[in-house]
């Protein structure tokens, strides 16, 4: 079941880009913006600093006849780039759906609207216009040269699919989900700290997805002293994209030798503190757009009484273990005017047998 219109965030089926047989005939352009959307998906946790784009090409027909999406992984080219590179000669005439608005300035590279113009493209059709200064001033560079540009085609779907960067762009800092695994009473260990397997297979299958989808992965030495967990990306399949999110730990404690957070498998960062500030520079130093918090209640707690998380996937079993071992940790409010609110995004049911339910919540503004 789902609480929101959006599909949860953690579900990729999709078909490699390029491969046009499942989407031969687009009927209208609504739909190939929706394809490109779910392009721009494939793209999560492989562009940072950049954005994730999906670009679709239709031809007068209403036939896909190129597509790509943005990741690092591709030498750098920005979607449209790739999509004009797949569809060749047959661009000429044709209209550009693009989920971001196309950059008209030099960077690592070329402006996409030169590329764009050259390639005879008739109307581009875009989703969110591009918030970013340096990269803004695309749709009017292209209404130059005669294209036929409109904007805002499902904004507000696209622009929930590409939040983290337009968080980072708009906020100066990144997107910060925290991921919870609890009991139905919220509590994340039993009595003598136990806590390893609270929710079922499928859980945490779901969780290696959602990592895959984030820059880094953000945790605490006691976590890692108690659990010692990888805290890597495994069994995820998405375009055969290598997801290796930095893992950081945070804490004065020594991280003990031979803890597989220190294998070779990803880099690991230790911050000597649970200073959240030192988080948000090495975040903007690395050029990061999501962040990943799997921590103990602890930490959990330093960023929910920092108000410093814009949503929250809570796992949670149907299982009562009591106790005083909750996952808000010492975050205690004084009345309810001090209450942290959340907005109810999507729920889902995981798992056959034996069920978990995932919630998936919105941090809400005061």
């Amino acid at each position: 079941m789902r609480g929101d219109k959006h599909a949860h965030p953690c579900a990729h089926s999709l078909a490699h880009p390029g491969n046009l047989s499942e989407v031969a005939i687009l009927v209208d352009i609504s739909t190939a913006m929706r394809r490109a959307d779910q392009l721009s998906k494939l793209g999560l946790g492989v562009t940072a600093p950049n954005p994730i784009v999906g670009a679709v090409i239709l031809n007068q027909s209403g036939e896909l006849i190129g597509e790509g999406l943005h990741h690092r992984e591709n030498g750098g080219k920005h979607a449209e780039v790739v999509a004009l590179q797949a569809a060749g000669d047959k661009a000429r005439g044709a209209t550009l759906a693009l989920t971001l608005e196309p950059c008209s300035h030099q960077g690592k590279t070329p402006p996409c609207t030169e590329a764009i113009i050259s390639a005879g493209i008739k109307r581009v059709v875009y989703a969110v216009t591009d918030p970013d200064p340096k990269a803004a001033g695309g749709a009017d560079r292209l209404r130059q040269a005669g294209i036929e540009v409109e904007s805002g085609l499902l904004e507000d779907e696209v622009s929930f699919t590409n939040r983290a960067w337009l968080k980072k762009i708009n906020s100066a800092r990144p997107y910060v989900t925290l991921k919870v695994a609890t009991t139905l009473d919220g509590k994340v260990a039993a009595s003598d700290g136990s806590s390893k397997w609270i929710t079922n297979e499928r859980a945490r299958t779901s969780v290696h997805e959602l990592r895959s989808e984030c820059d880094a992965i953000v945790t605490g030495t006691g976590t890692v002293i108690a659990d010692d967990p990888a805290m890597t990306v495994r069994g995820v399949e998405r375009s055969n994209f290598k997801f290796k999110p930095t893992r950081v730990v945070m804490g004065k404690r020594a991280i003990p030798a031979g803890s597989k957070i220190l294998d070779e498998s990803a880099t690991t960062i230790q911050i000597e503190s649970h200073n959240l500030s030192q988080l948000l520079e090495l975040a903007e130093e690395r050029g990061w757009n999501r962040i990943l918090v799997e921590a103990g209640p602890r930490l959990t707690g330093a960023f929910l009484k920092a108000g410093l998380f814009d949503e929250l996937f809570l796992y949670q079993a149907p299982t009562l273990l009591g106790g005083s071992l909750d996952f808000v940790g010492d975050f205690e409010v004084g009345n309810l005017s001090e209450r942290v609110d959340l907005k109810l995004h999507a729920t889902e049911i995981i798992g056959d047998n034996e069920k978990n339910l995932l919630l998936h919540l919105l941090a809400v503004s005061k």
